[in-house]
């Protein structure tokens, strides 16, 4: 009798859940991910048998890429070692995503096709260098403050009397997304898997120092990695692999 009674709770855990009936929260999903847009969770709700709207948040973690660019500075300064300075990009967001997901093939067919909009601050990520030379120019001659300054791409971004050099990397608040995969968000069983590949336009990345827009450089940009990053990412690539469960 043990046994029959084990046998069938094995059977009732494993059973699919009931039919889906389909409107708005009728039924309900939710979701845990993992890929190039970091951490996801997020919870989704099926329209019809070939539309299902979801929400969800996405946390990145932060990426630092270190470079060594050069120093520019409008007067010789001789006496001082002005030639190139370390600096540090540190690349992190946090976005929300309000998507509707569109089964072709209905409820037989789980390939989508997805597109919406992802909502995050503008500030993408930060600039951060010191150089221990130009702040000794600053200290021995501080009427040339603001004359030395270091570039990123095709911005110049000046240093501050203590030496340092900051700066903010930004893009458009409001990002339309795109992308096509495979699995549903509110599985026919209890527990399923779904993948998904897409894009998110974020724009040309902008440089902002002291909460202003810099204005780009007529001589031209520099060859480090991360000037290439802002200069060419302007599209953001997604690759997401989700656990999605039915929770109504």
């Amino acid at each position: 009798m043990k046994k029959l009674i084990v046998c069938a709770l094995i059977a009732c855990g494993m059973a699919p859940a009931s039919a889906q009936e389909y409107g708005l929260f009728n039924n309900i999903g939710a979701n845990l991910g993992v890929g190039t847009e970091g951490i996801s969770v997020g919870v989704a709700t099926p329209i019809t048998e070939y539309l299902e709207l979801s929400a969800g948040v996405n946390f990145m973690p932060g990426i630092k890429i270190k470079e060594t660019v050069n120093i520019d500075a409008t007067l010789p300064f001789e006496g001082y070692s002005l030639r190139d300075v370390k600096i540090e990009g540190n690349l992190a967001r946090t976005t929300f995503d309000l998507k509707l997901n569109v089964y072709p093939g209905g409820a037989s067919l789980p390939i989508f096709i997805v597109g919406g909009l992802s909502f995050g601050g503008k500030n993408i990520g930060k600039l951060e260098g010191f150089s221990q030379d130009v702040a000794q120019v600053y200290v021995d001659h501080p009427e040339y403050a603001g004359m030395i300054s270091t570039k990123i791409d095709e911005y110049e971004l000046g240093f501050d009397r203590k030496g340092y050099v900051n700066g903010d990397i930004r893009v458009k608040s409001v990002r339309p997304y795109v992308g096509l995969g495979y699995g549903r968000l509110i599985p026919k069983n209890r527990i399923g898997f779904r993948l998904e590949l897409g894009c998110q336009f974020m724009g040309k990345m902008k440089i902002y120092q002291n909460d202003k827009e810099l204005s780009e450089s007529l001589t031209g940009s520099d060859n480090s990695d991360l000037s290439k990053i802002i200069d060419k990412l302007k599209v953001y690539p997604v690759l997401k692999l989700t656990l999605t469960g039915r929770i109504l």
